[in-house]
Parts: C-alpha cells; structure tokens; sequence
C-alpha cells in the first residue's frame, strides 16, 4: 500500500499484539492468493467473502461508526478551505495537509480498533480472525486505489462531498472591488490605455495537476461514461493549452496533431 491513509488503515487494527499480527499476515495472504470476493464497501461497514480452509466460503462484516453531520462539516469546510485538495482526492491521490487541519479539530478520518464490530463465523477467538483481516486489508487495497472510498466507509459520497465542499467554498468567495463609473473616461471606451505592442504576457507555468479545474469540477449530473469526464476531456485540454502556449511563441503555429 503506498497511500498515507491505506498505509493508517493498515495500522489501525495492528495493535502489537503477537496474535492479531499473525492475523494479519495470514489475512494478507488470503488476500494476495484472491480469496477475498464479493467486497462490499458502504456507509458504515466493509463486507466480503473469504474462502478459508472450508468448502463454504465465510461471510465477513466489519462495521464502523460514520461521522456526524457535525464532524462532517468539520471536514467539508476543511475541504473547501484549499482547492488543492479537491484536486488532489480528484486526482485519486491523498491532500497533503488535510489530515492535520482534521486531528486539529480532534477528527480522524481512519477508525480505531475498539470502534470496530467485526462479524465472522470462524470461531476465532482473536477479535480480528484472519478472514476478517483479509477483508480489511482489501478495503485497505481499494483505499489506497481510490481515497473517495475511505470517505464513503465513513458517510459521504463523492458526489455529495464535493457538492457540499464547492457550494461552501462558492458562498465564501466575494467577487473582486470595481472600479467607480465616475473614476472612467471617455476614452477608455474608445482606445486602449498603452499600446498593445508593448503587452507581454507571463510565460505560461505547467500546472501541477493536468487539466486541474476540469477534475475539479467532477463529473456532470447523469454522467454514465465508463470513464470520469476529467479522463476522458482531459487529453483534449491538454493539447488546447499546448497549442495556446505555441501560439506565444509563433502565432502561426498549427494545432497539435491527436495520436
């Protein structure tokens, strides 16, 4: 796992104990072998199946507590404090910085070990049995594969979070000071102040996350594609902001080529 919060997922159930780790490592290996199935990740609680040592496969339940609407404004207005950090969960990758401002205002987004109801029917009298650490760790894989998934496990959707973070973040943006109608002449209608020979614009920066505001903005409501719009327009973003940066250099220069 590579993602700082599949990487405390992992840890929160790892209390040093020598049974609970060996637990996990027979739970990884389950999980490794592609005996985990049917992985079910929903507001509150993981669920799969694990085909132990038995014909049956065993079913696994792991619940957890979801955030109040309290905690959930905490970390939406978290959210909406930076852009980066939408950009960065749209991008499938964990905001740096995030999760300080959230333990700052004494929130965790991983659960601890005792908020856990595991249900399994091996008999293991090991709170954590290796089926149900199977099952974590595979939540854990889908965590670091996409970070929206820690969300969901804890009560908010995608869709609904970004939503939520984008009104917030809209209703707190104040539009720039104009310029009083008695401070403009007449002949800043008519002619430009200096002459446009002398304009020259910034070379353009590469911007960390390609086609950034695009992801930003998520998918479009009824959106069904196989893929995010992000993904999908992101390429044709890319090649326009090529061709307007060529443009500086050489105002005949031609279009890129698609591939």
């Amino acid at each position: 796992m590579s993602s700082r919060w599949a990487q405390r997922w992992d840890d929160a159930v790892d209390d040093g104990n020598a049974q609970v780790v060996r637990r996990l490592v027979q739970g990884r290996n389950l999980l490794r072998s592609g005996r985990v199935t049917g992985l079910v990740v929903a507001g509150g609680s993981v669920s799969g199946k694990v085909q132990g040592s038995s014909a049956t496969p065993l079913s696994v339940e792991i619940e957890l507590p979801q955030l109040t609407d309290a905690q959930w404004s905490v970390v939406v207005e978290a959210l909406a404090s930076q852009v980066r950090h939408r950009a960065r969960l749209l991008a499938g990758q964990v905001p740096d910085g995030l999760d300080s401002q959230l333990e700052a205002r004494g929130l965790h987004l991983v659960p601890a070990r005792d908020d856990l109801d595991v249900t399994c029917r091996c008999g293991d009298r090991v709170p954590l049995c290796m089926h149900a650490a199977a099952v974590w760790s595979a939540a854990g894989a889908a965590i670091d594969a996409d970070p929206f998934v820690l969300l969901r496990l804890r009560g908010r959707g995608r869709e609904r979070l970004l939503a939520e973070s984008a009104g917030l973040r809209s209703a707190g943006t104040q539009p720039p000071p104009g310029v009083a109608l008695d401070d403009l002449g007449d002949a800043s209608w008519t002619q430009a102040g200096s002459d446009v020979d002398d304009f020259a614009p910034a070379p353009p920066q590469q911007p960390r996350t390609p086609a950034g505001p695009l992801r930003l903005l998520g998918d479009p409501p009824g959106w069904a594609g196989g893929v995010s719009a992000g993904d999908l327009f992101a390429p044709l973003v890319q090649r326009g902001a090529a061709w307007a940066a060529a443009l500086l250099e050489d105002p005949g220069a031609e279009p890129p080529t698609t591939a």
